[in-house]
Formats: structure tokens, C-alpha cells, sequence
């Protein structure tokens, strides 16, 4: 019994000395290790950290930049003009610019418009740019960086329904009214790449309660630089309720809000209703009486992967080759 008790102390002991220096050697290893880990991970997080929206309003320019987006707001052509590119192939850039706001006879009663089918109700209430007033930044803070900005463009004009001189048949008499177009701006740094805008109607006035309320607006390119669009966007798809032009694209919602109502929205596109240049794209709202129509589209350029899924790639390779130099050194200690 005590040979057996002192042979099974020895090489308790052994194992004990053998298992120590393996494991004093792999804790080393494994601080490198650990120290190379949070290293990788350092970089896409200093990144994240240093990510921040930047913002402006200057001669008439509102502009806001993150990593991923830049825009421009501002007015050309007397519409309310939304021009952005992705900062890191800034070769091409892409505008929106609000043109018209019309009624329409649903002639096809399929909820959407169509052009040369469809007819408007009385002339189009034309989107200026010269009245649209801007009320300010709102911001959200994390630490020393801006995460969110909002911000609101409005205009309210008198719209004349029924003009002297442009013979408007057998419709209805009706007198001006004012209605209200704001354009509420939202962008943050949860999607980077995108601009979230609502499109706030008030006041409209109808002339029949089956016909639809048309926002017509167009989507062209130019070279970086360009103050407008000078050509059809490249690409142009449409893709349930993504129109797709490039790495740019326009996303919009199937629903909007009036009152505590759900009103259906229809979106279609191609030649414009004028000798507007670019893509047209018309929203279509169901009748919604006095209420406030609230919608929310949304404009953006896809977003870069290659740089995180490279930085992946090398973290894993880093984490492999410790992890083998570990084992391997592990062996050895056995020996």
C-alpha cells in the first residue's frame, strides 16, 4: 500500500509540474491571444465610435454626411430637391425632386395612377421651393457624436382649383384653399446609408370622394458635382416597394396614416405627366377627406459590406493561427 500510495504521488506529482508549465506556457499565450482578439475587435468598434453625422444649413443648402451617405436638400428648378451619392464611389450622384400634387379619376379603378389613362381633376398644385420654410436641427447625442438629426421643411400656398381661362368642363365650382406640404427629415446612424422622410399633406381639398391623391415626383443621375439631374437613372427597377437605380434606391410603404386611419398607397412610375427630366414616380392615396395624411418613404444607397466582411475574415484567420500556436506548444510541454 505505501508503494502504491508513493508511485501514485509521483506521478500526481509529475502531472502536476507537466500540466503547470503547459499551462503557464498556453496563459501567456492566451493573454496574447485575448490581447489579439480585443485587438481586431477594436478596430470595427473605434470605427462604430467614430462614426458621426455631420450637419449644415448654409445659403439655402441643408447638407448631412455619415460614412455611408451624403446629402444635399435644396431647391432647383423651383421644387424641393433631395440630392445624395455614396461617399465612397462618388463618381455618380442621384436626385429626387418633388414636382406636383394632383387629383385623379382612378379611371381603371386598379388604386394607382396611370398616365394617359387616369386623367387629373383640375390643374396640378405645383411644389415651390421659394416659400418651404426651415425650422431647425433636433439632435441625438451619444458621448461627443451626433447619432440622429431631424428636421422639418414646409410650405404652405394657396392652391386655385378652378383657374380663369383654363376651361375646366363640367366640374364643380370651388374656391382657393391653402394647403400644407411638410417634409419631415430623419437620419441616424442605426441605418447609415438612408434618409427616412415623412410627407405630411393638410388641407387638401377634394372635388369627388372616389378619386385618388397623386404626389408626383422624379429620380435621375448626373456626374459627381452636378447641381441636377441630366439623365434617366441606370438601372431603374421596381421591386415589390423598392425602386432599385444603381446602388441608390427609393423604398416605400404600402400604407399611410390619416387620422387613426390606414390609407392605401400605390406607387408607379415612367414618363411624366410635363417635360420633366428622369424617372417619374407617382404615390397614389386613397380618398381620405379633411384629415392629415402622414407618409413615410425612404431614400438611400446601399450599403458597403466588402471592409467588414474582410475585417472578419482577418480576425478569424488571427484567432486560428493563436489558437494553433497553442496546441502546438501544448504538445511539446508533454513531451
Amino acid at each position: 500500500m505505501e508503494l502504491d500510495s508513493f508511485l501514485i504521488l509521483h506521478i500526481n506529482r509529475n502531472f502536476a509540474v507537466r500540466f503547470g508549465v503547459c499551462m503557464n506556457n498556453n496563459s501567456k499565450l492566451m493573454l496574447a491571444f485575448l490581447a489579439l482578439f480585443m485587438l481586431g475587435l477594436g478596430v470595427p468598434m473605434a470605427a462604430a465610435q467614430g462614426n458621426a453625422i455631420q450637419y449644415q444649413n448654409a445659403a439655402g443648402n441643408v447638407t448631412l454626411t455619415t460614412d455611408d451617405i451624403d446629402i444635399r436638400i435644396s431647391g432647383v428648378s423651383q421644387t424641393p430637391h433631395f440630392h445624395w451619392w455614396d461617399p465612397d464611389s462618388p463618381d455618380v450622384d442621384y436626385h429626387v425632386m418633388f414636382v406636383k400634387l394632383f387629383e385623379a379619376n382612378d379611371t381603371d379603378v386598379d388604386g394607382a395612377f396611370t398616365l394617359n389613362t387616369d386623367m387629373m381633376v383640375g390643374p396640378a398644385y405645383a411644389l415651390p421651393t421659394s416659400e418651404w420654410e426651415f425650422e431647425g436641427f433636433e439632435f441625438e447625442m451619444e458621448g461627443d457624436n451626433v447619432t440622429a438629426v431631424h428636421f422639418n421643411l414646409t410650405s404652405t400656398e394657396s392652391h386655385d382649383p378652378r383657374p380663369e381661362g383654363l376651361g375646366m368642363g363640367n366640374l364643380p365650382n370651388m374656391n382657393p384653399f391653402d394647403v400644407m406640404v411638410q417634409l419631415r427629415i430623419h437620419i441616424d446612424l442605426e441605418n447609415p446609408g438612408e434618409m427616412k422622410f415623412d410627407v405630411v399633406i393638410d388641407g387638401w381639398e377634394w372635388t369627388y370622394d372616389d378619386s385618388i391623391l397623386v404626389l408626383q415626383f422624379t429620380v435621375s443621375e448626373s456626374n459627381h458635382g452636378q447641381s441636377a439631374g441630366d439623365r434617366d437613372p441606370t438601372g431603374f427597377s421596381e421591386d415589390a416597394t423598392k425602386f432599385s437605380f444603381g446602388p441608390g434606391y427609393m423604398e416605400y410603404e404600402e400604407t399611410a396614416m390619416a387620422a387613426q386611419n390606414q390609407i392605401e398607397v400605390k406607387a408607379s412610375h415612367g414618363e411624366g405627366t410635363g417635360l420633366e427630366a428622369g424617372e417619374s414616380v407617382y404615390l397614389a392615396f386613397e380618398y381620405f377627406g379633411n384629415e392629415t395624411l402622414e407618409y413615410d418613404p425612404i431614400l438611400g444607397v446601399e450599403s458597403e459590406t466588402g471592409n467588414i466582411l474582410t475585417d472578419n475574415i482577418l480576425l478569424i484567420a488571427g484567432v486560428g493561427v493563436v489558437i494553433a500556436v497553442v496546441a502546438i506548444v501544448a504538445l511539446k510541454a508533454r513531451k
